[in-house]
């Protein structure tokens, strides 16, 4: 997928610090099972709650941030 192809309608608004595979993906304009695959490959930070992996922002926003200076 590139860049240019993300919907930024679905990038703007209330970020949640944790959220589920599902809702991180239909946000993004993301397929689900690619999403999985990168939590599950450990390219997206997660936490697990229960049965639940859920998608952690908060960590993925300072990654990012980090790569932004060291570029």
């Amino acid at each position: 997928m590139e860049l240019e192809e993300l919907d930024t309608s679905k990038l703007i608004g209330p970020q949640q610090d944790l959220e589920t595979i599902e809702s991180w993906a239909e946000r993004n304009g993301v397929a689900y099972g690619v999403v999985r695959a990168w939590a599950m490959k450990g390219v997206l930070p997660t936490l697990k709650l229960g049965k639940r992996r859920m998608i952690n922002s908060t960590m993925l926003r300072s990654w990012l941030l980090e790569q932004e200076w060291t570029a």
